[in-house]
């Protein structure tokens, strides 16, 4: 998928992270298990990449299973002003840089407003939202 066909996609949430001072295209994808960069961005910047003692096998939409060994190890990343280091497995990408999954989504706390098209960061001074299984266990702890 290119950036264009992203961005054109009312499914699909895009914005921008900066990596090495790089303004980089970024998926936020709740349907990604892992964290991705474009082989060419990792070029481009000249990231030091790891080679794993395996190949991971990667299923995606548009190329089918993929493999890749090429992994950039605690990079740092910056989205909406908060930087964290993660771990992004190299990819042959087309139009999108980074694809930021549920690994970073569950580790930021972050959940995606699909139909604002936003992140919505936690904050520990704002209501949690609860699931019903934690509601009903909050009502029998007395709340």
């Amino acid at each position: 998928m290119t950036r264009s066909e992203a961005a054109g996609s009312g499914n699909l949430v895009i914005g921008c992270c900066v990596i090495s001072g790089k303004s980089c295209c970024v998926l936020f994808d709740s349907g990604a298990t892992h964290l991705f960069v474009t082989e060419s961005c990792v070029r481009e910047l000249g990231m030091p990449v790891c080679e794993l003692p395996f190949d991971l096998v990667v299923s995606t939409p548009t190329s089918g299973l993929v493999r890749t060994s090429s992994v950039y190890v605690r990079c740092p990343v910056e989205v909406e002003g908060r930087v964290c280091k993660v771990n992004l497995i190299c990819l042959l990408l087309q139009g999108l840089e980074v694809i930021l999954g549920m690994d970073w989504l569950f580790a930021n706390r972050v959940l995606i407003d699909c139909r604002e098209k936003k992140l919505l960061f936690s904050n520990s001074e704002e209501p949690e939202l609860l699931f019903s299984h934690g509601v009903m266990k909050e009502i029998r702890d007395g709340a």
